[in-house]
């Protein structure tokens, strides 16, 4: 059985953007909790330390300078905006081609979208400069902030 052999698997639809996203976030977690997994995913708890691991497994991608298959892609970033939106709240929207999704987080004139995929991808490709750790924490302050941005 390999490491991803559970995304052969057809699930049943999810009913919302957020159960899906949710629901692959927990698929992520569920790969690298797997014996031989390049991380420990037991200690991928939907925490802000938690994206250190996450960042691991991107930085790898980079330095060996492979592509980061679609697959792991999204999982990665469900991950990602998970924490976030445990953390703040919000709900997904649908974004462009670079972050076909965004998390939006707020109401009205302060609204913060923050969108992640293109930050993993460019993260496996540019390395260190595209850290997850210090993207996530420009994010409380923006909401606290109280005003609307958009953070890529």
């Amino acid at each position: 059985m390999g490491l991803f052999d559970f995304l052969k698997k057809k699930p049943a639809m999810p009913a919302t953007l957020e159960e899906g996203m949710a629901s692959q976030a927990n698929d992520f977690v569920h790969a690298f909790s797997q014996p031989g997994a390049p991380i420990d995913g037991h200690k991928l708890d939907y925490t802000e330390a938690s994206l250190a691991l996450v960042d691991r497994v991107l930085d790898d991608f980079f330095k060996q300078q492979a592509p980061l298959p679609d697959d792991l892609h999204f999982l990665a970033s469900a991950y990602v905006f998970e924490v976030a939106r445990r953390e703040f709240g919000g709900r997904y929207l649908r974004g462009d081609e670079d972050n076909p999704f965004v998390l939006v987080i707020g109401q009205g004139d302060a609204q913060v979208g923050v969108c992640v995929m293109g930050k993993v991808r460019g993260r496996a490709v540019n390395g260190p400069e595209d850290d997850l750790g210090f993207f996530y924490a420009g994010i409380g302050p923006t909401v606290a902030r109280g005003t609307s941005a958009t953070l890529v």
